[in-house]
């Protein structure tokens, strides 16, 4: 473990805790910020959002989710880690090192990594970030990384001061794909800005802004899953904004739909008990009659098929033809 600090480049110490047993590695975790929060707070984690990143570091974690799935595929994630270390080796031909254990930085002293892997490449040691994931996942993969764990990676480096990394993911369960990460400086600055803000807001107790991510959706209910009030007096002016921004988007998501029927209607209206339009001498649209459609689920025709259908045909509507579409 000293020959990766020793060698790496970056002012970092050991953190106290050697591994999810051992609660100092907890604490340790709670005092700074590691890769996967790092995709979180910039947004790209789309199953854990800021809030709850923010929920967790100020000792106010939410419940767990209570998803048999999510839950199975994070525990085959950990089983899986060795098999996908050694593709990655059989795949590159370069070793693999154990993690020496949660790393962090001297400055930012917020800023932490915890290693899956550790490779050697011509003598510099470089990150290997680890992955499992479905099939269906393919296509994202097979380009270039995901921004998120490429971020995380890009994490690790501003960490380590190492300047390469590979992450390996296995898609599922059949195929592995790897990829080269180099160092890009201008990344690990603008992720040690956001980092530095959100971690001053976990300072403050100053929550981030609640968003319309679904992980947002499904951290508030898992946060206030009953009522144990019967009301809250709220600020007005800010309840009343967020109303009037609830309609304004109600309406922006109805207005094509009902701008659409409502030239409809008034065309309907114009044809009244006619069948065709007509303007400017040519024919601009028919409103035809179209027979009701028969239900052929009814037990008696299903019975009998020597039965008259006509009775069973629905009531009669008409459709809207247009002819001038151009206009």
């Amino acid at each position: 473990m000293s020959e990766y600090l020793y060698r790496s480049g970056a002012q970092v110490v050991l953190a106290p805790g050697s591994g999810p047993g051992d609660p100092a590695w907890h604490e340790t975790r709670l005092g700074g910020l590691g890769g996967s929060d790092i995709a979180a707070i910039c947004g790209l984690d789309r199953w854990t959002s800021p809030l709850e990143i923010w929920h967790t570091k100020t000792g106010n974690p939410a419940p767990r989710r209570d998803d048999a799935a999510l839950s199975e595929a994070g525990l085959m994630g950990h089983l899986l880690e060795p098999i996908v270390a050694q593709r990655f080796s059989d795949l590159t031909g370069l070793p693999v090192y154990p993690s020496p254990g949660t790393l962090r930085a001297l400055d930012p002293e917020w800023a932490l990594a915890n290693l899956d892997r550790v490779t050697l490449e011509d003598g510099k040691y470089g990150v290997v970030e680890l992955k499992t994931r479905s099939s269906y996942a393919l296509a994202e993969w097979q380009e270039e990384p995901p921004t998120g764990p490429w971020l995380q990676v890009q994490h690790y480096l501003g960490v380590t001061g190492w300047s390469f990394g590979y992450i390996a993911c296995l898609i599922g369960g059949q195929r592995t794909i790897v990829h080269r990460v180099e160092r890009d400086d201008d990344t690990i600055a603008g992720i040690q800005a956001i980092g530095a803000e959100f971690w001053q807001q976990v300072q403050d107790r100053v929550p981030p802004p609640v968003t319309g991510s679904a992980a947002c959706t499904d951290l508030l209910h898992r946060l206030h899953p009953e009522p144990t009030a019967d009301m809250v007096v709220a600020d007005a002016a800010e309840v009343e904004h967020l109303l009037r921004d609830r309609a304004d988007a109600l309406r922006a998501m109805a207005g094509p739909e009902a701008a659409l029927a409502a030239a409809e209607n008034r065309l309907k209206a114009i044809a009244g008990d006619a069948r065709e339009v007509h303007v400017r001498g040519q024919l601009a649209y028919e409103w035809t009659p179209r027979r009701g459609q028969i239900s052929w689920k009814n037990a008696a025709m299903a019975a009998d098929p020597s039965l008259d259908p006509e009775p069973y045909r629905g009531a009669p509507s008409r459709i809207l033809r247009v002819h001038l579409e151009n206009l």
